[in-house]
């Protein structure tokens, strides 16, 4: 492991989260003089593999996540040094391209950002943040989605003095 980092893995699937992870890896390839290799891969799910169906990506969905990173690599990463990669896999292989795309790469440093899942989801359907952290073989930096922006507290009033108690006006009549 060399520290400054100069190459940093930054796996994308273009939502929010990545892009704020992506934003990290940038201040760090800045600091460091770092180069930034984005990667996005392409899921192919099993089940179409398990009933004989030919394997097909779709050469349009390939070339449109090649245009998203070119994109998002203009607009996010102006002026630091970065590569593009595109990789097509299992849907339960995508943390071990992550890891063999880090080990290809020499990555000094992952960047990469978590889902916040729930439990029940993470049960059945894993993490691939979690299987990158446990197998990488370089420092993996994860970040978490931002929170909902909570409403700011009410800024706390002067404490006053209480008012003096005012005598109680007899009421007239009959009781009720």
């Amino acid at each position: 492991m060399r520290y400054p980092y100069k190459i940093i893995l930054c796996p994308v699937d273009f939502d929010d989260n990545s892009m704020a992870a992506l934003a990290h890896a940038r201040r760090l390839a800045i600091d460091m003089g770092a180069t930034i290799h984005l990667l996005h891969v392409l899921p192919i799910l099993p089940m179409l593999a398990d009933h004989g169906s030919p394997i097909n990506i779709d050469k349009a969905q390939e070339q449109e996540a090649q245009r998203q990173l070119k994109d998002v690599a203009r607009t996010r990463l102006a002026r630091i040094p970065a590569e593009i990669h595109t990789r097509i896999t299992f849907l339960s292989e995508v943390p071990k391209t992550i890891l063999a795309s880090a080990r290809d790469l020499a990555a000094d440093l992952i960047v990469m950002a978590t889902h916040g899942r729930s439990a029940i989801h993470h049960l059945f359907f894993g993490s691939v943040t979690e299987a990158v952290v446990r197998n990488a073989v370089c420092p993996v930096l994860t970040l978490r989605p931002a929170a909902e922006a909570e409403p700011e507290p009410k800024a706390a009033k002067p404490l006053q003095a209480p008012k003096p108690a005012t005598p109680a006006k007899k009421k007239s009549g009959a009781p009720r």
